[in-house]
């Protein structure tokens, strides 16, 4: 899809040009348009978890030193970059997105699905980038790996890049789902923000930049 004049272009616009692309939206709204799940925290987690290691996998087999965040400070990033001898080049959060924003035009005109979709959670991320600008003094990121019908990648923004969009405030706020609540205390985060993938830089470009922080730190030694 693409952008004409710095402006994102509505997704009906594109249906007299790619044939059966009408079609295959409409199979796509019908699937994401109710939920799926009953937002289970737990189970979030532990596929959050899952694609967090097979990236940490990937770094591995391309040199880098891989780890969790800190383990003493949980609100920390999850997960970090080191040198060789142990100092922490980058933090950063892998997202997993699989699920489209269908309706997004209807509450963020000017949004449509295919590029603000990338959900993050309100409360949870404000109070995450307040820890950032305080406490850490390294580079951090957020990783997005995107899972949609039409858009499949990994992508990346900065901390400062992401807190930009969370200043825009609230953009939606979803009903509540069983899933949400833990012994009657509410767990599960409905307040959401939506970042534009334009904004965001490619897989590659990410590779390069952690290949550049461990490059010079090695010449710094």
């Amino acid at each position: 899809m693409y952008k004409i004049n710095d402006q994102v272009v509505p997704r009906h616009s594109f249906f007299e040009n790619i044939p059966q692309l009408e079609d295959e939206c409409k199979k796509c709204w019908k699937y994401f348009l109710n939920p799926r799940n009953k937002s289970v925290k737990s189970l979030d987690v532990q596929m959050g978890k899952n694609f967090e290691e097979k990236l940490g996998l990937f770094f591995e087999k391309k040199n880098f030193i891989f780890k969790k965040g800190d383990n003493k400070n949980k609100k920390y990033p999850d997960n970090a970059i080191c040198s060789l001898n142990g100092d922490i080049l980058a933090y950063y959060e892998v997202k997993y997105h699989q699920a489209p924003f269908v309706k997004a035009y209807n509450f963020n005109p000017g949004r449509e699905c295919y590029e603000g979709s990338v959900t993050l959670d309100y409360a949870k991320v404000k109070k995450q980038l307040e820890i950032i600008k305080n406490e850490i003094d390294v580079p951090v990121y957020y990783v997005h790996w995107i899972d949609f019908p039409c858009i499949k990648g990994i992508f990346y923004q900065s901390a400062a890049d992401t807190e930009l969009f969370l200043n825009k405030g609230i953009e939606y706020d979803r009903k509540e789902r069983e899933g949400d609540f833990r012994n009657n205390k509410k767990v599960g985060y409905t307040k959401k923000f939506y970042p534009s993938l334009y904004s965001m830089k490619t897989f590659e470009d990410l590779c390069m930049e952690l290949s550049n922080l461990r490059d010079l730190n090695d010449s710094n030694k």
